[in-house]
């Protein structure tokens, strides 16, 4: 996997590429942690160039989704494939995370 952060004032777009196996979770929740440091009060993951996402990948993001809370925060999630809508839909990670075509304002 492969990530990229481009921070506004008033959130952080993370571009996340390939697959978030078990070695992608780790560097995403390092990713993660330094902009839960930085007070952004809102995140947008691109998943478009996202192929599939395992059990530590979503571990990661549930992990994070708590944090964010403590700081009234939200994370947005876009671009996802139909193949990980689906498995979010199944284990109701659409009900924790917004998740949209495009990022909102």
């Amino acid at each position: 996997m492969n990530l990229k952060i481009k921070n506004d004032k008033e959130k952080s777009i993370v571009f996340l590429s390939g697959n978030i196996d078990i070695q992608a979770a780790e560097i995403l929740k390092k990713n993660l942690f330094r902009i839960y440091e930085n007070d952004k009060k809102k995140i947008v993951l691109d998943f478009k160039e996202v192929h599939s996402i395992g059990s530590s990948g979503i571990g990661a993001l549930i992990f994070f989704h708590k944090r964010f809370l403590e700081l009234e925060g939200k994370i947005q999630i876009i671009n996802v494939n139909r193949e990980i809508r689906s498995l979010f839909g199944i284990i109701k990670l659409d009900d924790l995370f917004e998740i949209s075509e495009t990022a909102l304002p």
